[in-house]
Order: structure tokens, then C-alpha cells, then sequence
């Protein structure tokens, strides 16, 4: 009866964070009573507390696949992710939400475009898209803000997004248009408008300098002769100044601008210098599957396997394998890096044969292995299903495999609520885990709190992500990439949380363990206890960290490659 009592908590929180998904404490707190009342049928038996979860998580996941709202962001995150000035305004000109860009415009940022509007027909124009129920075709209108000497022009569209009050409505979005050349415009100018190379390049000159005297000097031509070129010039592309240039150039580049991501903002986490990656795909059967090299060409290659990290890791990490020698291939996860998505049910042992077919379009015999958080359970089965091909296995954060609902116990709180029901009651995980994923998303509050729940529990990782901007930003990317796929991301932690000791126990080539000291997961002390008992195994622990380990000090993974190399 107690565990029945406090399985009506848990559902009872469940309800309150669907009603509102910024409250998700209620459902946390009641998690926790319901696992310390040792519920009988946890570990085996269908105990009626199971039968309400089935039933009512069930009903709140198909509710979450029907509600519209859940697809939506908010306007605080969709101007985060703009390149170009953003904002988003309600029908009566009201800005709601805008970047730090289009801040810089003009200190502090108009609080309603109302009366800045260059000309009555730009204000008519915007009017009728604001009014309109049908008609959602982008505009162009000129603004001009208060001491600015200039106008400017935007690009405003018709969005549905989630207003930060948690309303839904229609919005318009406003993307600053600005004259700035685009690489990518002059494949457009040569093949639609029948711009030479030369013109081209006038054109990008004129646009970097805004000076025909300084495209003039550049070229070593005269005004004269640069003037007759870009008569030229406009003749083609039917316009008669450099006004009209100047805008229909900043219309290009806006709608050519692709959108980023919020984790773009901050770190750079795809940063390219003398460590530069690229990006690869190749076909198996008829599915797309992606991955990264980095490092040193032609060195030590290395299978990297994420399931909730993204394969290129950091600027830092991968400076780091190439000064090792390393050749690094890092391989996207199903739906993620433009490989083609699986179903989440498809995991270590289906995807064995698509890494194979990586390394064999790379044409590498055989590579370490190495898996990263759940990822180290597909290194395992790689080398389990591939052994020729697999030299070794490096499992960085991945631990040990859990005995027991004992071991399950023990763990932090945030860290049981999910691992101990991904073991015995996985249909209550989906649900909750969708929910913070809707949190993350909508709004920069959400993001923030997430974030900080992420290691809550873990001090040494908590303490990194509230005090260093670089490490909050490396978590928010390490979230965003979990919660492309959810059902993926909860499949994973599933498998993860099962028992796979006899996976470990089947593979025949040396094994490291990267591991930080401080990790709250997987305690450092169960992996020596592993390792009392097992020869064939080794492991580099850092001191001092956390889960962020081998973020902090990539040169933990380079060792762990070379134990693993040393030992072949």
C-alpha cells in the first residue's frame, strides 16, 4: 500500500509538470519518496503500482505526441540562434524578444517598432502582414531607429513560436538585412545573373569596401574604368545605383544566412585552426551515416563513439590528439551530422556493421575503439562483433556495469531517479525526459535549469558549469545533442543501466578505463575493484574530476589510447 501511495505522487507530479513544464519539482521530489519506500515488484513481478505507470505514462507521451506547443520554441531562443540582428514583435509592433545584435543597433533597443518605420507604404506593408490569416510571404521594410543616420532594412516573416509567458501565437520575426558578401553568392551571380569572375569580384570588393575609389586602387584600375564595369554589372542584375545594390545583396546574404544553434553561442565548438575537421558521409544500404575526422592524417587511428556527445568534442581535445599523433574518427549518431535516423530499438549491435563500413571507407584494417558515456557499450559490441577489426577499447566515462538495485540505491538522487527505473520500470522515463527537453528548449531559463540539474549531485561538474562560462557551454551542447532524439538518448540510458557484464567479459582485446576520480556515476573505487580481478584491463583516472574529465584535460584520453597501444 505505501508504494502505491507514493506511486500517486509520482503521477500526481507528472500531471502538475505537464500543466505547466516549468514545474517539474513536484514529480522529482515524489521520485525520490516513491524509491525509498522499496516498492515491492521493483526488481521482479508486475506490481499494481507498474500497471498505473504503464497506463498513465502512456497516456501523457501520446498527449506530448499530439500537443502542437511542444514543437515550438520560444522567441527568446529563436533570436538566439540568428547570425544577423534579430527580434520578434507581437501585433501591436511590441518587441518581445531580441539578440545582443540587434541590441548593438541602437543602446538600449526599442521597446515597439511602432513609429520607426522609414515610409507610410513601409508601415502599411507590415501592417497587412501582421493583420493577415493567410498571406505568411516574407517581406522587406525599411526602418529607421531613433539618432541612427541611416535606415535599415529587415526581412520580417510571419512564425508561430511559444510566447515566453507560455502563450502560443503568431509572431512576426524581423532579421536584419545587411549588405555583407557571402562566399556562397557567387556560384548564384555566375550561374542566374551571368556574372563574370572579374565582375564578381568587383562586386565583393565594392560591398567589403563601399568605395568604388578603393575597388579602383585594389585592382590598380581607374574610377573610370571600374565605373563602366559595375554599369555592367547592374545592368544584369537589372538595378540602376549602388543603393538598390546595397539592398538587394542584403536580401541574398539574410536568406541565405543559416540558422545556428543555441551552443554556437559562446564556445566555438566546432572552431577550425591547424586542428581542422571534416566532415564525411557515406552510404550503407540505403541509409546516410556520418562522421568526422580530426587529428593527425595518416596517425594511430581511433574509433570514437558518442551516443549523447557530439563527435567533434572541442578545439582543445582534438589540438590534443593531433599533437599525440592520433587520426580520430568520430562517428555521428543516427539522425544527427546528416546520418539518416534509426529507430531507437536499432543500437550497439545493429550499428556495429555501419562503423565497420566507416573504417572501411577510410581504409583502415583495424583501429582502437574508443566509447564516450553510453557509447563505451557500442565500442564493447564493436569489438565483440569485429574483433579483427578492433586493436582495442578505450571507455571514457562509461564505468562498470551496475550489480544491483544496492549499487542503484547508493547513487545520487538526480542520478538514481534515472537509472535505477532505466533498469526495472524504463516506460516511466520517456515522459520526463521529453519534459526537460521542452524546458531546455524554450526558453534561456529553462536551458539554465537544466543545465544545472544536469549534475546536480556532482559537485566537482556542478561547480565547473556555475562558475566557467567555457564548461556551461560544453554541457549545453552535450545536452542539445542528447535531445535531438530523446527516445534514442533514454535507449541508450537503458542499456546503460542494465546489467552488461557479460558483453564486458566477452571481449578478448585490452581495455582502459578514462575515468575522473570524482565521477558520482561510476565511482572510481568499482572500476579498481573490476581491475583487481581482471588482467586484461587498465585505466587512467584523473584526479580531481568529474564527468567533465576529459574535457578538462584531454591528455587523460591520449594516455589511455597508449596503454591500450602498448599492450598490443
Amino acid at each position: 500500500m505505501l508504494a502505491k501511495q507514493a506511486a500517486t505522487q509520482v503521477l500526481s507530479g507528472l500531471y502538475q509538470a505537464i500543466a505547466d513544464h516549468s514545474q517539474i519539482d513536484s514529480i522529482l521530489t515524489a521520485m525520490d519518496d516513491f524509491l525509498d519506500s522499496d516498492p515491492d515488484g521493483l526488481e521482479s513481478g508486475d506490481a499494481d503500482w507498474k500497471t498505473m505507470f504503464r497506463d498513465h505514462f502512456g497516456r501523457v507521451g501520446q498527449f506530448l505526441d499530439d500537443d502542437p506547443e511542444a514543437q515550438r520554441e520560444s522567441p527568446i531562443v529563436f533570436v538566439d540562434k540568428q547570425v544577423v540582428p534579430a527580434a520578434v514583435i507581437d501585433r501591436n509592433y511590441k518587441v518581445i524578444a531580441h539578440n545582443a545584435l540587434f541590441g548593438q543597433l541602437r543602446d538600449p533597443a526599442p521597446a515597439s517598432l511602432a513609429d520607426v518605420f522609414s515610409t507610410p507604404a513601409d508601415r502599411r506593408r507590415l501592417d497587412q502582414l501582421l493583420r493577415s490569416n493567410g498571406d505568411w510571404t516574407p517581406i522587406l521594410v525599411s526602418l529607421t531607429l531613433p539618432d541612427s543616420t541611416s535606415p535599415i532594412f529587415v526581412v520580417a516573416s510571419r512564425t508561430e513560436l511559444l510566447d515566453v509567458s507560455g502563450q502560443s501565437g503568431f509572431f512576426v520575426t524581423l532579421k536584419v538585412a545587411k549588405a555583407t558578401w557571402n562566399p556562397d553568392l557567387a556560384p548564384l551571380m555566375e550561374s542566374a545573373y551571368g556574372l563574370t569572375p572579374a565582375e564578381i569580384e568587383i562586386l565583393a570588393g565594392l560591398v567589403d569596401s563601399g568605395s568604388v575609389g578603393a575597388v579602383a586602387e585594389t585592382r590598380n584600375r581607374s574610377i573610370r574604368t571600374v565605373r563602366t564595369q559595375l554599369t555592367h554589372i547592374f545592368g544584369k542584375l537589372g538595378l540602376s545605383s549602388q543603393t538598390e545594390l546595397a539592398l538587394f545583396l542584403a536580401t541574398l546574404t539574410q536568406l541565405m544566412t543559416k540558422e545556428r544553434r543555441p551552443s554556437d553561442i559562446g564556445v566555438d565548438w566546432s572552431k577550425e585552426s591547424n586542428e581542422q575537421f571534416t566532415r564525411h558521409t557515406i552510404k550503407v544500404e540505403d541509409r546516410d551515416v556520418a562522421y568526422v575526422k580530426y587529428g593527425q592524417s595518416g596517425g594511430l587511428p581511433v574509433l570514437l563513439i558518442h551516443s549523447t556527445t557530439p563527435p567533434d568534442m572541442t578545439p582543445d581535445f582534438r589540438q590534443a590528439c593531433a599533437d599525440a599523433g592520433l587520426q580520430i574518427i568520430g562517428v555521428h549518431k543516427p539522425g544527427s551530422g546528416g546520418a539518416s535516423p534509426r529507430a531507437s530499438k536499432h543500437g550497439p549491435k545493429e550499428l556495429a556493421s555501419d562503423y565497420l563500413r566507416v573504417l572501411q571507407a577510410e581504409r583502415i584494417s583495424s583501429a582502437i575503439v574508443a566509447g564516450h558515456c553510453s557509447g563505451g557499450l557500442y565500442a564493447l559490441q564493436f569489438a565483440k562483433s569485429h574483433p579483427k577489426h578492433c586493436d582495442g577499447v578505450v571507455l571514457i566515462d562509461t564505468g562498470v556495469p551496475f550489480s544491483g538495485r544496492r549499487e542503484l540505491m547508493a547513487l545520487p538522487k538526480p542520478l538514481r531517479r534515472t537509472f535505477l527505473p532505466a533498469r526495472y520500470i524504463p516506460e516511466v522515463l520517456i515522459v520526463p525526459h521529453r519534459i526537460f527537453a521542452n524546458n531546455f528548449q524554450r526558453s534561456a531559463e529553462g536551458e539554465a535549469r537544466v543545465i544545472d540539474y544536469f549534475f546536480e549531485g556532482c559537485p566537482i561538474d556542478q561547480s565547473l558549469t556555475r562558475t566557467n562560462r567555457t564548461y556551461y557551454e560544453i554541457t549545453r551542447q552535450i545536452i542539445e545533442y542528447s535531445f535531438q532524439d530523446v527516445d534514442r538518448l533514454v535507449a541508450d540510458v537503458c542499456r546503460w543501466a542494465k546489467d552488461w557484464s557479460g558483453l564486458l567479459a566477452s571481449v578478448n582485446v585490452p581495455i582502459t578505463f578514462c575515468h575522473g576520480e570524482e565521477n558520482r556515476l561510476f565511482e572510481a573505487r568499482r572500476i579498481r575493484e573490476f581491475l583487481a580481478l581482471n588482467d586484461s584491463a587498465d585505466a587512467v583516472f584523473s584526479k580531481g574530476s568529474g564527468q567533465l574529465q576529459v574535457y578538462q584535460d584531454a591528455s587523460n584520453f591520449v594516455e589511455a589510447v597508449n596503454q591500450v597501444q602498448s599492450r598490443l
